[in-house]
């Protein structure tokens, strides 16, 4: 399958990519133009906000499906950034360039922020309620992504990811901050860390994406988790006995937000039984090698 991908030099992009061409498929990338950046021959170089950047190249390429992992501001201060509501009209473009190229499966990332502050575990058919520009601009561009594909008579998916770890990810988010602290020896201030989250591994989510691509029975909303919710107090003892068990975490150093979840899990019931997929990297391997340790 030739597949056309925004999204990926991100975190999970890149690992969508490998799994990808793991599975055969020839890859085409949305990558911005940079002087040290290496391109494949299939590569595009295009602005995902200028639909005109890559349009005749997505023609050229003759693609079969187009997965979005491309996004604007997915951290800090930007996820209440009005620039939020351009990824909108930027999806709706690249559903338009994809069909007029001939593509007929669509996949998109969304976000567990979709959901807003909700807790337990989570299905797709929950209310969303999301009080971020960021989960409001995800919500408004799933719905039109697959609106558009289906009055195309095409096919399309909308995965929307629960939290993400991995060796490549990055602060500010918890398990790399976690790590950056404890390999410099400090001890890291965090909440009291009662919290149950559901964690995935990034190569995990990859192949579920890959999944809803290859699955021709994979339509509408999807949740991407692990399914399997871990105290986050576990977490931040695991990475510590594995980097610097003479530290100790400063536990309520940071307190709760106030619409803070503490309990929050993915039921991926409906892409296990859509897909047939399941996770394979357990939370202690995925963690050693997020932590850069050597372990059975």
């Amino acid at each position: 399958m030739r597949v056309f991908l925004t999204g990926a030099t991100g975190f999970l992009g890149r690992a969508v990519a490998i799994e990808l061409e793991a599975r055969g498929h020839v890859v085409s990338r949305l990558v911005r133009p940079a002087p040290s950046r290496v391109l494949a021959r299939q590569d595009i170089v295009g602005d995902l906000f200028d639909a005109l950047s890559y349009r005749a190249a997505l023609v050229g390429f003759k693609p079969d499906a187009i997965v979005h992992c491309g996004w604007w501001g997915v951290a800090g201060a930007n996820r209440n950034d009005r620039r939020q509501l351009d990824n909108i009209v930027a999806t709706g473009a690249l559903v338009e360039a994809g069909i007029a190229a001939g593509a007929r499966i669509f996949v998109g990332t969304g976000s567990q922020a979709e959901y807003g502050p909700c807790g337990g575990r989570i299905r797709e058919d929950h209310a969303r309620d999301p009080t971020t520009l960021y989960g409001v601009a995800k919500v408004a561009s799933g719905q039109a992504f697959l609106s558009l594909v289906e009055q195309a008579g095409g096919r399309a998916a909308w995965g929307r990811v629960f939290s993400l770890y991995g060796r490549d990810d990055e602060a500010p988010w918890l398990i790399p901050s976690l790590i950056r602290d404890f390999k410099r020896g400090q001890a890291p201030a965090v909440t009291r860390c009662e919290q149950v989250w559901d964690y995935l591994h990034v190569s995990d989510a990859a192949r579920a994406v890959v999944a809803l691509v290859e699955c021709e029975a994979a339509r509408g909303m999807f949740n991407i988790g692990s399914g399997e919710p871990i105290a986050l107090l576990d977490v931040v003892t695991t990475l510590r006995d594995m980097l610097a068990p003479e530290i100790e975490p400063l536990f309520g150093a940071v307190p709760y937000r106030p619409d803070q979840v503490m309990h929050l899990e993915a039921d991926v019931q409906r892409l296990r039984e859509t897909t047939g997929w399941l996770p394979r990297v357990t939370l202690l391997e995925g963690l050693r090698e997020s932590a850069g340790v050597q372990g059975p």
